[in-house]
């Protein structure tokens, strides 16, 4: 009997790649059919396909609802009913508010009457960049590759399907090579669209009607894109670079590298210029000789984009009449601050921005100088500015803009998203490059806080009605003793890198710290019987965000070497007050007097 779940979708940009992603992954871990039916519209999708998900045009509070059936059909429900309540909401994608260029633009009076053409555009990267103009085309088929009259309709098929499985694996090798990151997420996410039901299904379809690999693969791209920009989801219509780049990659899979009609070469430092390019196009670039993007087509969410502000690279999108007068080789400035392209550069012209230059050069100077210096108030008093980060790249970004130290390394982000969890060679590799980073600051690492807002499918922690209040953190470390044991013994080989310091998350009881602690000896002294270097003073301290710890400190203080104050929950169990909920935000004040007290 087909088991039913109703639900409503609380993503306010609707459901779009990401969350997208994130059902398909979990769906496709059982062999039960999971059909999801947006019931404004009355669409059906495979919960197993991203392409039909996003296909179905989920947008914020749609009544939803997910009809599963199959062999582990109740396990699969336990799953994604608890995906769908716990974990799907966390999807949420705040999109960048960058304004349109409206009106005129308020040049300097030096750069408008210097008689350069200045074309405007949105800027979506800011930033100054000189370089000649390098322009890049659009999706096609190359000339010489035939699109129609298959005479083996069998033969173009098994292309397609080995061409696919060769990209899929292709993705995978890429995304390992890239670490952790937007080029790591990206990739994947595109390995997803190559493995997609519907993608493969599109593919055969159109082969099966005489059509060669070439033809299904244009096929298949336009129908998707076709798609896509009829969304009214801005995610979505976005989205159509993916599909593109997907389609460009399987082209070269099957046919070879020169079937690209992309190859971008740069020879000197360039600007590109081009109606479109995507993601694997941009990651192609020599970054060392980018120094600017300009875009007809992209918005300001498209992953092309997202990568380009992750690089650094100065990006205008929206750019009006683009194929007009911007020849090759031509001599340019990029100029996203003020969010337009000069080309025709005169005498004025560039007098101007070698002015910038020199002031732009002259601001970065005094910011280094000052990030060097310590911290300190008018009056003297000494103050350590931490950082707090997810990631490796984090750190190593918070210490060039000047960081002490790393105030709290939140580790359950390396266990979230993924099927299984990092294992204790991979965590040990993380926690020794935030310390090497770090260059002998200190480094706060937080055990997992996982639970609340932060469920892990593949724990299968129960659903609670107020998670938050529930199973989480150092409460489950009993239950999942091997998974904290492993943490804790990636963390102590680390220590013997650095000023290493583990902070446990909400911490109650005196019992809690104490059955801590205890782990955390007996991992210390399995590394000392084993010869394994590690730092015997590691400072081990917890971060209060619990009320009865607060009355507990003196008993803590003993066992304990140092706290941090976790003031969001700290604050909403002090105050009763959910700080997600709009009707008692007044409530939810830091300047509460009893707070404070």
């Amino acid at each position: 009997m087909p088991l039913d779940f109703s639900f409503s979708c609380p993503l306010s940009n609707g459901v779009h790649a990401r969350p997208a992603s994130a059902l398909e992954e979990v769906a496709r871990g059982f062999n039960a059919d999971v059909i999801l039916l947006n019931q404004r519209t009355g669409q059906a999708a495979n919960a197993k396909s991203i392409l039909s998900i996003v296909g179905a045009d989920i947008r914020f509070s749609d009544p939803c609802l997910l009809k599963i059936s199959g062999a582990d059909e109740e396990r699969a429900m336990a799953t994604l009913g608890s995906f769908i309540r716990n974990t799907l909401p966390r999807q949420e994608m705040e999109l960048p508010k960058i304004a349109a260029v409206d009106g005129e633009i308020h040049l300097p009076p030096c750069l408008r009457n210097s008689g350069a053409t200045i074309r405007r555009g949105t800027s979506v990267v800011p930033g100054i960049a000189a370089g000649q103009i390098v322009r890049a085309s659009g999706f096609q088929i190359p000339d010489g590759l035939a699109t129609n009259g298959a005479t083996n309709i069998p033969a173009e098929k098994k292309r397609i399907e080995s061409g696919l499985e060769e990209l899929i694996a292709w993705y995978g090798r890429r995304a390992a090579a890239a670490g952790k990151g937007i080029e790591n997420d990206l990739l994947m996410a595109h390995r997803s669209l190559a493995r997609d039901d519907e993608f493969r299904r599109c593919l055969l379809e159109f082969a099966s009607k005489g059509r060669t690999a070439a033809g299904a693969i244009s096929d298949t791209e336009a129908h998707f894109s076709k798609l896509l920009s009829s969304s009214e989801n801005v995610i979505l219509r976005e989205r159509v670079l993916d599909i593109r780049d997907v389609c460009g990659q399987l082209l070269q899979r099957i046919y070879g590298a020169d079937a690209s009609s992309r190859n971008i070469a740069l020879s000197e430092d360039s600007i590109v210029v081009a109606d479109s390019l995507t993601p694997c196009e941009f990651l192609a670039l020599d970054c060392r000789l980018l120094k600017g993007l300009v875009l007809a087509e992209a918005g300001t969410t498209s992953h092309t984009v997202i990568l380009a502000r992750s690089f650094g690279i100065p990006t205008l999108v929206g750019v009006e009449k683009i194929s007009q007068s911007l020849g090759e080789k031509q001599e340019a400035v990029l100029d996203a601050d003020l969010g337009v392209l000069v080309t025709k550069l005169t005498a004025a012209a560039r007098r101007y921005y070698a002015m910038e230059s020199e002031r732009l050069n002259g601001r970065q100077l005094v910011i280094r100088e000052f990030g060097a210096r310590p911290a300190a108030t008018r009056d003297g008093h000494r103050l350590e500015i931490a950082a707090n980060i997810a990631s490796v790249e984090e750190a190593n970004r918070a210490f060039a803009a000047g960081a002490e130290g790393i105030g709290l390394f939140r580790t359950e982000m390396l266990f979230l998203d993924r099927a299984a969890a990092p294992d204790e060679s991979e965590q040990y590799e993380i926690y020794h490059r935030a310390i090497e980073s770090a260059d002998g600051r200190s480094v706060i690492i937080r055990t997992m806080d996982i639970g609340g807002d932060k469920p892990l499918a593949y724990l299968n922690l129960p659903s609670e009605q107020n998670a938050f209040l529930g199973y989480r953190a150092v409460r489950i470390y009993p239950e999942f003793e091997a998974l904290f044991r492993t943490q804790v013994r990636a963390l102590v080989r680390a220590s013997a890198h650095g000023p290493l310091k583990i902070m446990l998350p909400m911490i109650a009881t005196l019992d809690e710290v104490r059955w801590a602690k205890k782990i955390i000896s007996e991992e210390q002294m399995r590394c000392g019987s084993e010869e394994i270097a590690f730092d015997p003073a590691m400072s081990v301290g917890a971060m209060i965000e619990v009320p009865a710890a607060t009355w507990a400190l003196e008993e803590l203080c003993r066992e304990l070497d140092f706290f941090s104050i976790g003031s969001n929950d700290l604050l909403q169990y002090f105050m009763a007050a959910d700080r997600a909920n709009s009707r008692v935000a007044p409530l939810y004040n830091p300047l509460q007097p009893a707070f404070l007290r």
